[in-house]
This record gives C-alpha cells, structure tokens and sequence, in this order.
C-alpha cells in the first residue's frame, strides 16, 4: 500500500511541472464505430528499449481492452507505435536598458535551458487496408533515470492521454 501511495505521488510530481501536450489527427471520412478489435503491428525501430515497448504495449492492450475494443488475429484495426526522445532547448530573454540624451546603461541575460523529452506517437491503420486513420502523440518531459514501477507508470500516464482522444468527438 505505501509503495503504490509513493509511486503515485512520485508521478503527480512528475506531472505537475508539465503536463503532458496531446496532439491527434485523423480521416474525417472514417466510420470510428466499425472498429471493434485491434492487433498490433510488429514492434520494429520503435526508438524504446526492448523493456519501454513492453510497458507501453502492455499498457495499450489493456486501455484498448477496457474502452470495450477485442483483440484478435484478424482486427478491424492494427496499432502502432514509436518514440523519439530528444533535448527540448527553451530559450529565456532578459533585458533592462537605461538611457539619457548623453549615455545610456543596458544588459542582457540569455539563459538556455535544455529538458529531456519524449514523442510517443500511436498509429491506428485499418485492418485490411492498412491505411492509417488515427493518429496521436502525446509530449512530454522525460527523466530517464526512472526505474521500474515509476517507469511504468509514466509510460501509463502517457498511454491514457493519448487514449482519451480516442474516438475523437466529431
């Protein structure tokens, strides 16, 4: 009980500086209600560690699983994922000026500030056309030295934010 207390709130602190960005897209012609079970693509050039694509598909199995979606050999839809992690460079600007008729007094302070980052982008294809129809990143600060259940949990956090765009309202 304290070690899911702790990690729970561990990953409130995480997300509480920033929160995870949610972009999605998708065909507007689609029929989103056809589309009631799912397989997965084979996992290959991910841009994870053979341990982050376990927890991220385990993790959509059963989000899929839950929103009422079955898995089967032959789906209506296939899911695919992949990640980019990268350093996200923000730029600070400061700048005071003094100035008279005969002499002026400036400065200037430009700080940068570099934050690991991660994309986690979710693929839906139709399954037999294999055309994509859905789309979702979700963005993120990302501390690589997580371990364990608090990684997990991450990858949870960020799986259930893309997720809850999905059926898009139209």
């Amino acid at each position: 009980m304290k070690a899911s207390l702790c990690v729970l709130f561990i990953s409130v602190i995480l997300f509480s500086c920033s929160s995870p960005k949610v972009f999605t897209d998708y065909a507007s012609d689609v029929e989103f209600d056809k589309y009631e079970s799912f397989a997965f693509y084979s996992i290959e050039n991910s841009g994870l560690a053979r341990l982050d694509e376990d927890r991220i598909y385990e993790t959509l199995q059963d989000t899929l699983s839950a929103k009422g979606f079955e898995e089967k050999l032959i789906p209506d839809f296939k899911v695919n994922f992949y990640a980019e992690v990268f350093d996200q460079i923000s730029n600070s600007n400061f700048g005071i000026g003094v100035g008279g008729y005969n002499g002026g007094i400036g400065g200037s302070i430009s700080p940068q500030n570099s934050k690991r980052t991660i994309a986690l982008t979710i693929e839906f294809a139709d399954g037999l056309t294999n055309n994509l129809f859905w789309q979702g990143v979700v963005e993120a600060r990302f501390n690589e030295n997580l371990k364990g259940k608090e990684r997990e949990e991450f990858f949870k956090v960020l799986v259930g934010k893309v997720l809850e765009k999905y059926p898009p309202e139209k």
